[in-house]
């Protein structure tokens, strides 16, 4: 730069805005530029959280029951209850843990989910102890 010039782009009062502009966006109308303007920015959209893990949770108790339930006229379901069951503690906890994160987003879901879930575990439990005091008594 020129002696007795500042060193800064925007000190310079007589092209004032012209050297401001930064490429890509639009001009303020300087030199009969009307209607030009940069290109197109799309505004941001808001993501609204979710607690997806939490959700899943209860789908998957709810599919531990009905797989329960339905076992005696569909016999496939009962081999699918495991795995749900399984699936759906994991998920519980992990939704809760996360519930907690985001300000208790979906903790209800995730409640539900692991209620469902422990209680099929439980059912679990009083199937294999029934089978062995049957066992046991020799019936």
């Amino acid at each position: 730069m020129d002696e007795g010039k500042p060193d800064e782009w925007w000190g310079d009062s007589e092209n004032a805005g012209a050297q401001g502009v930064l490429t890509g966006t639009p001009s303020h109308g300087g030199g009969g530029e009307q209607g030009q303007s940069g290109p197109y920015v799309q505004p941001m959209m808001m993501m609204q959280p979710s607690n997806d893990m939490a959700t899943w949770s209860m789908v998957l108790g709810l599919v531990t029951w009905f797989s329960h339930i339905s076992s005696p006229v569909l016999c496939f379901t009962g081999c699918i209850a495991p795995f749900s069951t399984i699936g759906g503690v994991i998920l519980g906890h992990m939704g809760l843990k996360k519930a907690s994160e985001m300000n208790d987003l979906n903790k209800g879901m995730a409640i539900a989910g692991l209620i469902m879930n422990y209680l099929s575990i439980g059912l679990y439990g009083l199937l294999v102890a029934g089978f062995g005091l049957i066992g046991s008594v020799g019936l």
